[in-house]
């Protein structure tokens, strides 16, 4: 650790943390004092010396009160669960009420999940955590642990090969791979696709880094099978969209295929040929932390779907 950072932790306690959090979830240096119970001029006094220990604003005054600014946003989520992981610390953990918080989550997954989950988790915080808010980015494998480990996100969301120290892997469901096709194509016979059939049909590939090397190629030569290659693209709505207009076929994660096929207009088959199951877990680090705790809740309730 560099002396700048011992000077700045110095500089720093329990309390100022929790006058942070309570001008961004009040927005109101008034409330914030009601409610940790201390002066306004304290809470202004705390205010000053946060804007010194991480050289920016963090609020700016508005007519309807306190504005955070962009800085002041990306370290909400990082103090909410340094306040709880130091609760649990001291012998009991501080819980997360989705009713009146206003933490901004973050989490790494690719764009078959992000696709899948995104609908149904908006669903759930507009229901049970209004003003609290998620972000989505694309990562996979190792650099979306990486983010997890350096606490740049709250979860990752995939497959994962192992879980490393200091982290742990929550499962999330278990899939399977379907063939995609037009409706109405040649090559469905009372509903499924043969052998024959599959191995004339040409493929669209889903590569996020815009190559012909995807986790189906492996699967597929670990047991001496090819495919033919037409296309490939970075995301499935985009496979599914040149698939419904072509006599393509893609390999899709099941759910998804089967949630999207109806606005594409396609057709979803079983595969003539065996797969390995699409186990998905959501990744998490290995501390204390009741928000984290609900928003994996709501993941779950987000793949369950509407009740």
């Amino acid at each position: 650790m560099s002396d700048i950072d011992i000077s700045k932790i110095r500089q720093l306690d329990g309390a100022l943390l929790l006058v942070f959090q309570s001008l961004v979830r009040h927005r109101r240096t008034t409330v914030a004092a009601e409610r940790l119970n201390v002066s306004q001029s304290t809470i202004s006094h705390a205010l000053a010396r946060l804007r010194l220990l991480f050289d920016d604003p963090l609020f700016v005054r508005r007519s309807h009160g306190l504005q955070p600014t962009i800085r002041a946003m990306e370290l909400a989520p990082r103090i909410d669960a340094l306040i709880d992981a130091l609760g649990a610390a001291l012998g009991g953990e501080i819980g997360f009420d989705p009713a009146v918080a206003t933490r901004s989550f973050r989490l790494a997954t690719s764009d078959f999940l992000a696709t899948l989950l995104a609908p149904g988790l908006l669903s759930e915080f507009q229901r049970e955590a209004p003003d609290s808010r998620f972000a989505l980015g694309l990562a996979l494998g190792e650099a979306a642990l990486r983010q997890v480990r350096h606490n740049e996100v709250d979860l990752a969301l995939g497959q994962f090969l192992g879980t490393p120290d200091g982290l742990e892997a929550v499962p999330l469901f278990t899939d399977d791979y379907c063939l995609v096709l037009r409706a109405g194509h040649p090559s469905i016979l009372a509903g499924r696709v043969d052998h024959q059939a599959f191995a004339a049909l040409d493929h669209v590939a889903v590569s996020v880094a815009g190559d012909y090397r995807t986790p189906t190629e492996r699967d597929f030569a670990d047991r001496g099978l090819s495919r033919r290659i037409i296309a490939a693209a970075p995301r499935f709505p985009t496979a599914f969209a040149m698939v419904a207009c072509s006599l393509a076929t893609c390999i899709a994660p099941r759910r998804l295929a089967t949630a999207q096929a109806s606005a594409f207009g396609l057709e979803v088959c079983d595969l003539p040929v065996s797969l390995p199951s699409i186990r998905i877990v959501a990744v998490r680090r290995r501390i204390p932390d009741a928000g984290v705790d609900w928003l994996l809740g709501a993941l779950l309730a987000a793949v369950r779907g509407p009740p």
